[in-house]
């Protein structure tokens, strides 16, 4: 079943990226009607972005609220919530690269494709070949809620809002506070349980788990690490934004 859920994530992927954002767009914003080919691309690629990440953070909430079994201290547990969403992630994860290898001058940059491949790569291991610490997973998976906010700061930029209009900086700050919450504050609690709630189960050190328990620490810390430098150069970004909106007020 999980298979076929990553073929049609996939496929529903590139539907979206090539055929729904574009007409959409098209009818809907005159703006994206003025767009060089290669802003389309990436106006048609957030469009697709947040989709996904709605998707992904509606199933982790329903997860935390629905799922009994999702707690900080079980090691094994086969959350039905948490592997739809792995399925879900990796068919976007593949096609996500593979949109940006055939449109590798507009869209491509290299933090991106290491998270992707990073993702996908954790997914497939510690979600749907080895059920593991999914409470974990699913906090991960509520990192997805900031996306849209990130994707809705560039289509104002593309629709011709200054960054330092009041709607930009808005969204700027609403972006930084969502982000903060769901990815870094999310960090110790994540780390903590893990060490603290998860490690002392006897179940923890079985050797059949030795393998999927390297790759969920190292990229987790890989994670993690460009989730602290995201926000490091988000805050930077909205304080110039506010600046630069304050500067503007004082002329006026």
């Amino acid at each position: 079943m999980y298979l076929t859920i990553t073929v049609l994530s996939f496929a529903v992927c590139w539907v979206i990226q090539d055929v729904v954002a574009p007409l959409l767009s098209m009818k809907m914003s005159s703006a994206y009607r003025s767009l060089s080919a290669k802003e389309r691309a990436d106006w048609n690629n957030r469009l697709l972005s947040s989709c996904s990440s709605i998707v992904l953070g509606g199933i982790a909430i329903c997860g935390f609220i629905s799922d009994s079994g999702l707690k900080p201290d079980v090691v094994r547990y086969e959350s039905p919530y948490m592997k739809v969403a792995c399925a879900i992630v990796v068919g976007y994860a593949v096609a996500d690269l593979m949109i940006i290898a055939v449109r590798y001058r507009d869209l491509a940059t290299p933090l991106m494709i290491l998270h992707h491949v990073v993702t996908a790569v954790t997914c497939t291991v510690c979600g749907l070949m080895s059920p593991l610490a999914h409470f974990y997973g699913n906090i991960q998976l509520l990192a997805e809620l900031s996306n849209p906010l990130l994707h809705l700061r560039r289509l104002l930029t593309l629709s011709g809002w200054s960054n330092n209009s009041p709607l930009h900086v808005m969204t700027s700050l609403a972006f930084m506070t969502v982000f903060f919450v769901v990815r870094v504050a999310t960090i110790p609690l994540c780390w903590y349980g893990w060490v603290y709630f998860l490690m002392p189960q006897p179940e923890y050190g079985r050797a059949e788990y030795v393998t999927a328990w390297r790759v969920a620490i190292v990229l987790g810390v890989v994670l993690h690490v460009l989730y602290l430098y995201w926000f490091y150069t988000i805050c930077r970004m909205a304080k110039r934004s506010v600046e630069s909106l304050q500067r503007e007020m004082k002329t006026k």
